[in-house]
């Protein structure tokens, strides 16, 4: 009787430079991943995109973008043909050949837009993968209506490039569903800062959401204390402020008037930096109610008269004559 090791899928491996997953393996999206695995397991000549496509089972425009992406970043060089890469030597050949002060690595961003799949993309999505399926399904359930090619694209690209759940990505639906902003451009960009805030979970999805809905109520308290009558949603900044004032230093809607005011009169205008310096001292100070405001602010304005000194007015000293005989 023989033996022999039962190396089953260890039997065939292949080697993945350390780099690749040092720098890259946050950044990188799917398509890039699988174009340069593919090629790492397949070393030794020059493919083109088609056939890197057809391999990994991706469009040959996404396999053109994944090439770019690795020769861009030096892990890949292409060949006399435009559509062909090889991999470039192991980083010990290359240093013996000829030593060199190592590339910086480069950080690559993710797009200010996300890319627009084509139809024929997304059916093919929808049709080989059930959670894809699911997902366009109930999105389009829970907002009454079919989707459109751009917001479909917009999810399934949530899920499969930036790595949000189903779950996830659907709980980001109703909210915006719920708020009247259930396009394209709000999921989209409510996407990537989720991604980037790795909110990647049930629970951190209903953290995040809690959060929303409690700065939208604090921004509605804002806007009737200030006497707005636009009924905007806030910009980044303004919501953070309102968030503080109201739900962390839960400042009563008379405080909110009077710092407006303050502003306004002091300004001119309204500047929401200026209003929560006023709200900030009051908080640093304990002062909770209107009397207690407007109390510190007579106090203050009595010690700087005070520091100021005796003032003189001229009209009075006109009508004094010192060289009056009148006693």
């Amino acid at each position: 009787m023989g033996y022999a090791l039962n190396l089953g899928a260890w039997s065939s491996v292949f080697a993945v430079p350390g780099a690749l997953v040092d720098r890259y393996i946050k950044t990188a999206d799917g398509d890039q991943l699988k174009v340069v695995l593919w090629l790492l397991r397949n070393g030794g000549r020059t493919y083109s995109a088609e056939e890197i496509a057809e391999a990994v089972g991706i469009r040959p425009q996404s396999a053109e973008n994944a090439i770019g992406f690795w020769v861009q970043n030096g892990l890949l060089r292409q060949e006399d043909d435009a559509l062909t890469t090889t991999l470039l030597p192991a980083a010990q050949e290359t240093e013996a050949a000829a030593p060199q002060e190592p590339l910086p690595a480069r950080i690559p961003t993710a797009p200010r837009r996300m890319l627009r799949p084509d139809g024929v993309y997304i059916s093919e999505r929808v049709e080989a993968s059930p959670a894809i399926r699911r997902l366009v399904e109930e999105a389009e359930a829970m907002l009454g209506k079919t989707l459109s090619p751009a917001l479909s694209s917009t999810l399934i690209q949530a899920h499969e490039d930036y790595g949000l759940p189903c779950e996830v990505i659907l709980m980001l639906v109703a909210y915006a569903n719920k708020i009247g902003r259930a396009n394209t451009s709000y999921i989209e960009s409510t996407v990537r800062n989720w991604a980037d805030s790795n909110i990647l979970s049930i629970e951190a999805a209903e953290e995040k959401l809690r959060e929303l809905d409690e700065t939208a109520a604090a921004w509605k308290r804002c806007e009737r204390a200030f006497g707005m009558t636009s009924r905007r949603a806030p910009s980044k900044n303004e919501g953070q402020y309102a968030h503080r004032w109201v739900c962390e230093w839960n400042m009563p809607d008379e405080l909110l008037n009077e710092a407006y005011n303050r502003c306004v009169d002091n300004t001119g205008k309204v500047n929401m930096k200026y209003i929560n310096a006023i709200i900030e001292s009051w908080h640093n100070t304990g002062i909770r109610t209107l009397k207690d405001a407007i109390d510190e602010k007579i106090a203050a304005d009595a010690r700087r008269e005070a520091k100021r000194g005796p003032s003189y007015d001229l009209d009075e000293y006109e009508k004094y004559d010192i060289f009056s005989t009148e006693k």
